[in-house]
């Protein structure tokens, strides 16, 4: 009896040791899905120059039509523009190629919905 004890607690925990754990994200993938399913805006460049000197994010209403049903806009919208340095993006290496090859620093535009 003590030997089946052992043998099945030894293959338990080689079994808990080789299953994949379901949260593990450091240097594995983690996969999202799903779709965007409200509308979004366009930002153009002089909403950007707009938002560029603010201290806080400036909002607008979007122009465009949400979809087909008429009347319907897509919603409002906060927009910052900061500079990527001094955050992690500065040391990505593709931002950094990116600024290398414009001779410019990188802004980073975030658009936040209501």
């Amino acid at each position: 009896m003590r030997i089946w004890v052992r043998k099945t607690l030894m293959v338990g925990l080689v079994a808990m040791a080789l299953a994949p754990a379901a949260a593990m994200a450091d240097g594995g993938t983690v996969v999202f899905s799903g779709a965007v399913v409200e509308p979004t805006c366009s930002v153009g460049a002089q909403r950007i120059g707009d938002a560029q000197g603010a201290v806080s994010p400036v909002r607008f209403h979007c122009s465009e039509r949400a979809n087909a049903t008429p009347g319907q806009l897509a919603q409002s919208y906060a927009l910052s523009v900061g500079s990527t340095s001094g955050t992690p993006l500065a040391s990505d290496p593709l931002i950094v190629y990116f600024a290398q090859y414009l001779s410019a620093q990188p802004q980073l535009v975030t658009q936040t919905y209501d």
